[in-house]
């Protein structure tokens, strides 16, 4: 291939800058072999420009195909998944730059470039990406434009250059997301993409959610349709733990997902319809208002009125919901229908016979509870620093410690009611939260994690009880992070956090109204599907394809109505200099006459010697007109003079043709 298809080096500049920025966001998730083996391969063709090194024989190449292929196999235990599949793209896109040397190699550089940058998208939907990722298309593109420029142009040209059409393309890219309707996906990939931040897991130790008071990572956030109900009334349930091992409590494993919810339910009201973005948890669980009466799209309702999915949320998503705080549940049933909620390891002997003792005074499972939940006001502390537990934990936290956490509250209480015959389970959730008022929507942080007790009662069904509001009814009442704020466990792994959360000034408020921000980002932008059928109803009425080419047409028309003003504009404030006219004019006539038309780039000195050899006979006018030209353009004589001269050159030459 000749040498004018070579990448200049300009452009590999720019090859590399793109390369670079649509891996960045790629970082956080790829294991660190893949950004070193890109590294490698992109020093190896800086050293090959520099002419240090060759470029490597193609047996080096596979070599280095079949490694990368090994490692993602390796680090991800196939490619099925989204993970795989992208450290794979990415890891050829790296190695791609080994055999940069030509303009078709790069084209295919930067058309990859693309796919790799909007692949981020996958992993995190923030604006903050949304912003990065414009960010690297701009660059992407300007490394294009690049490829087609000339070996000396400098390198602001192209930049310059993807900045004006990207200012171009988003008024379209606009209308286009408005206006294109929605469809689902063709295929379904397995979305293995990010991981569990801090949050609730499958199994609870008493102390676990202790740790979860040192993060401030929002769980999720909640935006009623209506009036909200009371801060004590935000339970927000998320799975029940009935199996005890001794030492954690456990979710139902066994549970059948498809199972449907056989218990009878009693609502009262007021009832409540919300709308929950829940953040990525890596977990299958969705949380909802106690008690939910309605399944969301894409869950499952367990027989312990949970939601769970059949894929873990790795990605923030939004389910609409509808729960009733007031409610009566299982009425009709027997004890013996939940041999489950009964069963208790042979452990903790000292709990087990104050239980039975107390059950015999009270007298009645209502008396009983009674009588636990003052024993817990009366002798047991509230606090993120309980200490450790060891041997029989329920024993010693009950009759020696009487320190700890809601965790440790619901635990004992769950065991003290099994010991006695009383269907009981843990119920692990998350309890209040923090309202924004910018945007009039509730954010549960991970600090607000919180556990209490199912209780089954005859004639009552399972009822609600919070062993924690006995010891510090504060933590029901008011917010967490007023409560907690003096804590020194509190908000441990974000210090920035206590800064800001739960604090009165100016960075407290600029934090709520940036996170109000970004809600809308995720209400209006990543979920706009949710709304736009309603948007496009108001917009054009009744949706028809023909309104909506309509619609997308119109604005088409109005840009490139602009851009042919801007054109217009240009040409009517910088018309064309005479001399030139002139020139084109004399070219354009020889092109009829004798097929000598002037060609592109052709300066007029080679045009005018050119001609003078078909021509003889113009020889000496044309020498004149190239002579009188170079001194108007270069020379410090009187220029008008010149170029007056050279217009009558002009002339005489129309004369002979």
């Amino acid at each position: 291939m000749s040498d004018q298809f070579r990448l200049s080096r300009p452009a590999l500049m720019w090859q590399f800058i793109a390369i670079i920025a649509v891996l960045l966001p790629h970082l956080t998730h790829l294991p660190l072999w893949v950004p070193a083996a890109i590294a490698a391969t992109v020093g190896w063709r800086l050293m090959v420009h520099t002419g240090r090194w060759a470029f490597p024989h193609w047996s080096v190449r596979a070599l280095f195909s079949f490694f990368a292929c090994g490692g993602v196999f390796l680090s991800y235990g196939g490619i099925g998944g989204v993970n795989g599949m992208v450290a794979l793209l990415i890891a050829g896109f790296g190695l791609k730059s080994l055999e940069i040397y030509r303009q078709r190699d790069a084209l295919l550089v930067v058309y990859v470039a693309y796919i790799v940058v909007a692949s981020a998208l996958l992993f995190d939907q923030s604006i903050w990406m949304a912003a990065y990722v414009l960010v690297a298309i701009q660059l992407t593109t300007a490394a294009l434009l690049a490829i087609y420029q000339t070996h000396n142009v400098d390198m602001g040209r192209p930049f310059r250059n993807s900045a004006v059409l990207m200012m171009q393309s988003l008024p379209l890219m606009l209308v286009l997301f408005i206006l294109i309707p929605r469809m689902g996906p063709i295929w379904s990939i397995k979305m293995d993409v990010g991981g569990a931040k801090t949050g609730l897991s499958e199994a609870m130790s008493p102390g676990d959610i202790t740790n979860l008071t040192r993060s401030s990572e929002v769980a999720f956030r909640v935006e009623f349709k209506s009036k909200p109900p009371p801060q004590n009334a935000l339970y927000w349930r998320a799975m029940t733990y009935p199996d005890f091992d001794g030492f954690r409590w456990y979710r139902d494993k066994q549970q059948d997902l498809h199972q449907q919810v056989t218990e009878s339910l009693e609502m009262k009201q007021p009832t409540y319809s919300y709308s929950l973005m829940l953040e990525p948890t890596g977990r299958t669980y969705i949380p909802a208002l106690d008690l939910p009466v309605s399944v969301p799209d894409g869950a499952k309702l367990n027989a312990d009125i949970t939601f769970q999915r059949d894929r873990p949320v790795n990605t923030r998503e939004q389910f609409d919901l509808h729960s009733a705080t007031q409610y009566r549940l299982a009425v009709n049933g027997s004890a013996l229908n939940y041999m489950r909620e009964l069963s208790l390891p042979l452990t903790n002997p000292r709990s087990r016979e104050t239980a039975r003792e107390w059950y015999i005074r009270a007298g009645s499972p209502e008396a009983y509870i009674r009588t636990l939940m003052a024993f817990y006001h009366l002798n047991f502390t509230y606090t993120l620093n309980p200490g450790k537990l060891d041997g029989n934990r329920i024993d010693q936290f009950m009759f020696t410690s009487q320190k700890g956490f809601c965790g440790h509250f619901a635990g004992s209480m769950v065991f003290m009611l099994r010991s006695v015959g009383i269907p009981a389970r843990v119920v692990i959730g998350y309890q209040g939260g923090e309202w924004n008022p910018y945007e009039k929507y509730l954010m549960v942080r991970q600090y607000d994690a919180h556990a209490w007790v199912e209780a089954w009662l005859p004639e009552k069904g399972w009822v609600r009880f919070d062993p924690t509001a006995a010891v510090a009814p504060e933590r029901i009442e008011r917010p967490a992070e007023e409560l907690f704020s003096e804590q020194e466990r509190f908000l441990e792994d974000t210090p920035l956090g206590s800064l800001i959360i739960g604090k009165d000034g100016v960075l407290s408020d600029l934090w709520l109204k940036w996170d109000a921000f970004s809600y809308g980002w995720q209400q209006w932008v990543v979920n706009y599907h949710r709304y736009q059928n309603d948007f496009l109803t108001r917009l054009l009425g009744e949706i028809t394809p023909l309104r909506v080419a309509l619609a997308l047409l119109l604005p088409f028309m109005l840009v490139m109505t602009l851009v042919a003003l801007r054109l217009f504009w240009h040409s009517w404030n910088n018309p064309k200099d005479p001399h030139d006219q002139a020139l084109e004019k004399l070219s354009q006539r020889l092109e009829r006459k004798a097929g000598l038309g002037r060609s592109p780039g052709e300066t007029v000195k080679r045009y005018c010697e050119r001609v003078a050899d078909v021509r003889p006979d113009l020889a000496e006018v044309l020498s004149q007109i190239a002579g009188r030209y170079e001194q108007m353009r270069y020379a410090e004589t009187d220029q008008l003079d010149a170029g007056k001269e050279l217009l009558a050159s002009v002339r005489r030459c129309h004369s002979k043709i």
